[in-house]
């Protein structure tokens, strides 16, 4: 079943030619229902912006399916409705994107408007990843980790996995293999990834270079010299996080430039 991964010469990404492209129209309702719902303070109510997804959704945009699915499986803006949050992750599916792989997985490890199934779920998954969805990357490398004890290859995978993730720009995998190398007292790729995750916007990895190049006691200093400047500034990127979850930092160095040389800096 999970042979594929070991055979793996280059990570699956997402074709976006493979993507259907929805009417303007469609895209017009749908970047006004998602401006509005990240604006802060919100510029709509919920129920206006449920109603936009609605909209776009009908006219075939993908991306409001999904939103407008959620909306109906946590009721937000919208009564709850396990039924409509499925029947709309099914139209996504019906379109053979990884988006509506990925959510087909959730539907079946959740139990959404269906009975809970793991193997289906699994399933899923892996044709997700497959297909390049990074979350589902991250997932099922999540899983496989859990039962490295069952079969030694199932780290390998799982580590395979989450690189490809990580290097598209998922936090949350370049945290966990973070931890993995540092608690392996592999260093070098342990800041590799610290690094990687900071700059996706992963307030674990921020934190974890913030006590890094401040020195602080117990944490892994990775060979850097002591920088409070610095330190700080990656503390106050991390506090930012706090209002805005979705902010990234690909331009590190430029807003957290070192004021004292990093001789052994580990790159």
């Amino acid at each position: 079943m999970y042979n594929w991964i070991g055979n793996m010469t280059t990570c699956p990404k997402i074709d976006p030619n493979h993507y259907p492209k929805p009417s303007l129209e469609a895209q017009a309702i749908f970047k006004k229902a998602l401006d509005a719902d990240n604006a802060r303070p919100k510029t709509l109510s919920q129920e206006e912006i449920v109603t936009l997804y609605q909209q776009a959704a009908k006219l075939g945009d993908y991306l409001a399916m999904h939103n407008l699915a959620f909306s109906y499986y946590i009721g937000d803006g919208v009564e709850e409705d396990e039924q409509q949050a499925l029947y709309w992750f099914k139209e996504i599916e019906k379109l053979g994107v990884p988006t509506g792989y990925a959510d087909m997985a959730l539907v079946y490890r959740k139990g959404i408007g269906v009975a809970i199934d793991p193997i289906k779920s699994n399933e899923y998954m892996i044709k997700a990843a497959q297909a390049g969805n990074v979350d589902s990357q991250y997932y099922l490398g999540h899983d496989l980790y859990a039962l490295q004890q069952e079969n030694k290859k199932y780290l390998e995978y799982a580590l395979k996995l989450w690189k490809c993730a990580a290097e598209q720009g998922h936090k949350d995998a370049s945290f966990f293999l973070a931890t993995h190398y540092e608690s392996n007292d592999q260093l070098r790729e342990a800041y590799r990834y610290y690094v990687l995750g900071a700059k996706a916007g992963s307030s674990n990895c921020l934190l974890s270079l913030s006590d890094a190049y401040g020195h602080l006691a117990q944490s892994p200093t990775f060979n850097l010299v002591k920088d409070d400047a610095r330190a700080q500034c990656l503390y106050e990127l991390n506090k930012k996080l706090r209002t805005n979850p979705d902010l990234t930092f690909p331009n590190l160095d430029e807003l957290c430039p070192g004021s004292v040389p990093q001789p052994n800096e580990m790159k």
